[in-house]
């Protein structure tokens, strides 16, 4: 189950909460599962502000609801930030694949896209769902300035 939300100057795509994948493991060319890091007081090296205040925001959300904080990921980020430049570089909104994911195009700050996405049912079940521990989350702009945002969760 897929679900869009255009708004008038944004987009979001999320995974409905019955399709999210959750529980994959992260594997290397092997096959071979690797050691995972998780970094829960300090950012990721090369964390802006902006991806920050998004990580902040969202485990605001999640302690409103009763949730306890997800810890930032340093392979989260990674991903995230990968797919938000290739969406960014194509100007394109499209998912990646092997992790729940929320993504947005259009909001000009950390603070929009989580206001849109806690807004939109199916990623508002991500960010508050009780099998994450984990999240990565990163912005990049297009060519022509349009912001693109990925969030991560494991």
């Amino acid at each position: 189950m897929t679900m869009t939300f255009s708004g008038p100057r944004h987009q979001l795509f999320g995974i409905g909460a019955l399709v999210v994948f959750a529980g994959l493991c992260q594997t290397g060319p092997t096959g071979a599962r690797e050691p995972t890091t998780i970094l829960a007081a300090k950012p990721v090296v090369g964390t802006s502000s902006a991806e920050m205040t998004a990580i902040s925001q969202t485990n605001a959300a999640r302690a409103r609801h009763g949730l306890p904080p997800l810890a930032v990921d340093s392979q989260l980020m990674n991903g995230a930030r990968n797919h938000a430049r290739w969406m960014a570089s194509r100007n394109s909104l499209q998912h990646g694949s092997g992790v729940a994911e929320n993504i947005a195009m259009g909001q000009s700050s950390a603070s929009e896209a989580v206001s849109d996405w806690m807004n939109s049912p199916g990623h508002r079940a991500n960010i508050l769902g009780s099998g994450y521990t984990r999240i990565g989350v990163s912005l990049a702009y297009s060519s022509s300035g349009t912001a693109y945002w990925c969030q991560q969760f494991k």
